[in-house]
């Protein structure tokens, strides 16, 4: 049976998630469970999710005709996941996963660990465009400043938990549900004392990318009005 569940959110993910699918297997064979939350794709992505699920028993997918939202994917996935340690990735197969195996093994003394492009890194070390890198930094500032993080990357799409350590999260009133849910969940565990570990990981910049300027507006809001709800 296996101890990890990884939720995929996944919109228009055709051209890239064949490939983190294999990757996925390659590493963790039949320890994984695989569970992808579709929001709204438009593309031939169902016909790869229903070629998985024949072959693989431990794959299943769970399609949302409206777009949720990155976070309100992980959301659903997050309802409905139930072995003994659950997290997130992206769809991109961005994140060098022999080194997000060890830092699974991290669970065994934390209740959340999380990668980290940012952990330890400078700048120009960073493999992503200039502008990102840019946006990314402010981000973290003002993140850091509103919610006392001490998280040099709060953002980085692969974030792993202890199942008992989600149990006392309700996911049923969160206000970020676009790119700013990260904020939000790592937020309330703070709040619930969870004990985290930030770790670098290794990353590959991967074109096609989903997240967009237009989105960061709504973020800051989101952020705003979580910062100042009694929640």
């Amino acid at each position: 049976m296996a101890e990890y569940t990884f939720i995929i959110p996944a919109h228009n993910e055709e051209k890239r998630i064949g490939g983190t699918l294999r990757s996925l297997d390659r590493v963790f064979g039949d320890n994984l469970n695989i569970l992808v939350v579709d929001n709204g794709s438009t593309d031939n992505s169902l016909e790869i999710y229903k070629e998985w699920k024949k072959n693989r028993k431990n794959f299943d997918y769970k399609i949302y005709p409206e777009k949720l939202g990155k976070g309100g994917a992980i959301l659903e996935g997050l309802k409905i996941a139930n072995t003994k340690y659950i997290g997130y990735i992206d769809a991109d197969d961005a994140f060098h996963l022999e080194s997000i195996k060890i830092l699974l093994s991290c669970l065994q003394k934390y209740d959340v660990v999380m990668a980290s492009k940012w952990k330890d890194k400078g700048f120009m070390r960073v493999d992503e465009p200039f502008i990102r890198k840019l946006l990314s930094r402010g981000w973290n500032v003002m993140i850091r400043i509103l919610f006392g993080f001490n998280i040099k990357d709060t953002q980085a799409g692969a974030k792993f938990f202890r199942k008992e350590t989600l149990d006392k999260i309700n996911f049923n009133d969160f206000v970020c549900k676009n790119f700013s849910f990260d904020v939000e969940l790592l937020y309330r565990l703070k709040k619930n004392k969870a004990k985290m570990l930030e770790m670098f990981v290794p990353t590959f910049h991967m074109e096609g990318t989903t997240f967009r300027l237009i989105y960061i507006w709504p973020m800051f809001l989101n952020i705003l009005k979580l910062r100042f709800s009694r929640k």
